[in-house]
């Protein structure tokens, strides 16, 4: 597999790797700080007027801790950016027919297929993992996440409304999510199948259910549990935990895939 995938992923890399700043840093005052000011990850997280755990900030996926530099920015990308099944054996990946002959064919296609290469939209869950920084906005009634990566956003509903049962297919989908405990549990559906859940090429269907499970371990740092359920084209759900990381005083800045776009010539 990683043969195969080689020679497209420095350039994928080089793509998503984070930009500098270039915002001024504005210190944020729900974050402590030590003595000597710098801020304090590890203390609890803090709790919302009416006693949730709140998830707001902006979070960055952290890199695998088994991964190696890869690319001109010698950067380590997150673990499930790649290969969701990275916790897997190759043969314990529990594909249905049609999905591992799609797999295959997105392997040999060496990222010229991937959606994220033609500046189309990277979906859910793969944003999760992009290594590029996204800020969450909550409310009690709506929480809103915004993407660095190609400035999209999500909508997730707490308002007890049902997901819709015949949706439009789109990329994101419709979320709605609910407290458990401590825990936010959002579900999402109503996708096209159009999108990758990973840079490798793992393919899904309109049938495609996420459940993702926010938990923050303390104020700097955040354990997304994801789960994909496709019984279309994998025979069990798979699941992950994508964990990310505060980037406290800073902010998203645009970013847009088809601004100065010269890879697809390339392509043919």
């Amino acid at each position: 597999m990683k043969s195969i995938t080689a020679p497209f992923l420095a350039g994928l890399l080089m793509v998503a790797a984070p930009a500098p700043a270039q915002w001024s840093k504005q210190p944020d005052p729900a974050v402590p700080r030590t003595r000597d000011g710098k801020p304090n990850l590890a203390v609890p997280a803090l709790k919302t007027r009416d006693g949730k755990t709140d998830l707001s900030g902006v979070w960055l996926p952290d890199p695998d801790p088994k991964g190696k530099p890869e690319g001109v920015e010698n950067a380590i990308s997150p673990r499930y950016f790649l290969d969701i099944t990275a916790d897997l054996k190759p043969e314990e990946v529990p594909f249905v027919p049609w999905a591992a002959a799609v797999f295959k064919q997105h392997l040999e296609s060496r990222g010229k297929e991937d959606p994220i290469a033609h500046c189309q939209p990277t979906g859910v869950p793969a944003l999760g993992t992009i290594p590029l920084p996204y800020k969450i906005v909550q409310t009690p009634r709506l929480i809103v996440i915004l993407y660095e990566e190609n400035t999209v956003f999500r909508q997730i509903f707490l308002d007890g409304r049902k997901l819709p049962e015949a949706a439009e297919p789109r990329w994101m989908g419709y979320s709605t999510g609910k407290w458990d405990g401590d825990t936010l549990v959002v579900d999402t559906v109503g996708f096209n199948d159009r999108s990758w859940l990973d840079r490798f090429g793992h393919p899904h269907s309109d049938g495609l259910h996420v459940i993702e499970r926010f938990r923050r371990r303390d104020i700097g740092h955040l354990d997304v549990e994801v789960t994909i359920d496709d019984p279309k084209a994998y025979r069990k759900p798979i699941t992950y935990t994508q964990r990310q990381t505060l980037v406290p005083d800073e902010d998203l800045l645009e970013y847009f895939c088809a601004e100065n776009e010269k890879d697809v010539a390339h392509f043919k």
